[in-house]
Parts: C-alpha cells; structure tokens; sequence
C-alpha cells in the first residue's frame, strides 16, 4: 500500500488489530526488513513502512536528516490517524526511533530500540564491516555486492541488486548516513525519554559494536537484553525469540 506524506508516495504495510505497533527498519532497509516478524499482527495492530528514500517509497533530493525523520513519523503516524503507538527502531531507525521518543513523548506507549545508530562518538568512524555495508554502491555485479553484504540471503541480495540502482537511491543513503553521524548522540539524553525501554542487541553485532550498549544500563527505565550468536538485525536472525520479547514486553501492564 502507499500513502501521501509530506507531498511524497510512502510504501507502507499493516495488519492485524490491538495494541499499534510501528516498525522502522535501518540504513538501506525497507519494510521487507521485518519479513521474520509478521506474526506480531497476531497480537497488535502491526505497521511497517519504507523511510522516505528507502525501499519504494520516494526518494526526493532533500536532506535525510534524523529530525526530518521524526517529523515525516509523526505526519506518517496522522496520517494513518494514530495518535498512540510502541515502536521497533532497528539501526537508524532506533535513532529515529529514540529521537520520536525524545520529540514526542505522548504519543510513545513502548520504545524497543535494536542496536541503535546514534550512541557511538563521534570519534567512531565505521567498524570493518560498516565500512563495507557503505561501499555497496560500489558494486561491480551481483556476486561482488553479495562478498559487500556478507553473503546475504538471495532474496535479499536480489532487493539490494536493485535498490542500488533506483533514481536517487545512492544520494538519500549517504545523505541519511551523514546526517546520522552528525545528529546529536543519545548516550548523553537518555534521561530525555520517558517511555518504558526495551534494547535487544546481538553480542556478535560487527556493524555497531555491542560496548557501545553501556550507556543503557543507567537509563532509567530500560531493560537491556544482550543475544548470543546473533549480530546487527536479531529480529531477522532470532525471529521466534525476538518476536516473544516484543509481544510480551509491549503488552506488559508495568
């Protein structure tokens, strides 16, 4: 389905009745980043969507920032006339995520952040493995692309084979990739969310290393599961498990 926000065409997916639930995927993802985890519209109103720039939504050249993220959630959410919602936010999008929390704190019932973009330093340049994810569009063919995504699944190597070459994809990646690292970092403004805290990360996470997860323990509010044998997208990697964390942490009373 697509639906008009900000003047622009938005790819986006819903299913299910209860509680609302958002899921916003993270750099270079789509809404088919959460294909593991459809059966969470077994128990909530379930909605995902492609991030203006991503996926097949549009992608104008304008700034991908992290504030104009927040806002284009918050038109995206009236839109679809929801004015209280728990939010997924993996990678960029649990800046996004953490950053609507911070801007718009009565409309959050729960925030589930999944190894966040957005508390590593400035000082951080990109771990190995960043580096090569952001290289993609450097691809020569298909099998050099796979050897840049680490052996994706075919599926998702036949997605990123043709996102790559979409009319603007490359400009809204880096624009949102540039924008991330200069936005101001979370670790210092945890205190600034109020909504009750859920952060899953993959012990073996290569993209944004698990130690960077520190500053979550004195968050107030928060409770912080590490996942063994799992790296940057445990929703994707341990779906049944992940998915029981989100259902019963969403639909906890406390």
């Amino acid at each position: 389905m697509y639906i008009d926000v900000l003047g622009h065409k938005v790819r986006y997916y819903e299913e299910g009745n209860g509680k609302n639930l958002l899921l916003i995927h993270g750099l270079g993802g789509s809404l088919d980043s959460f294909v593991n985890n459809k059966e969470l519209a077994r128990d909530f109103h379930l909605i995902a969507l492609d991030l203006l720039g991503f996926g097949f939504s549009s992608k104008p050249r304008i700034r991908y920032s992290i504030s104009m993220y927040t806002k284009f959630i918050r038109q995206f959410l009236d839109s679809l006339n929801i004015d209280e919602v728990s939010i997924v936010g993996s990678s960029l999008g649990g800046q996004i995520a953490a950053e609507f929390a911070i801007r718009y704190p009565s409309i959050i019932n729960k925030l589930i952040l999944v190894s966040p973009a957005g508390v590593t330093p400035y000082s951080f340049k990109g771990s190995k493995e960043l580096k090569l994810y952001m290289s993609i569009f450097d691809a020569k063919d298909k099998e050099d692309l796979k050897n840049r995504l680490n052996d994706a699944s075919e599926e998702y190597l036949n997605f990123m084979y043709d996102y790559i070459r979409m009319e603007n994809a490359k400009y809204a990646f880096y624009s949102a990739l540039k924008n991330s690292a200069k936005a101001p970092r979370l670790y210092d403004r945890l205190d600034k969310i109020k909504a009750l805290t859920m952060v899953i990360w993959g012990k073996e996470d290569k993209i944004i290393p698990v130690r960077y997860s520190k500053p979550f323990i004195a968050m107030k509010n928060c409770r912080l599961i590490l996942l063994e044998g799992c790296e940057h997208r445990p929703h994707y990697e341990k779906p049944r498990l992940f998915n029981s964390l989100v259902k019963d942490f969403v639909n906890d009373i406390k």
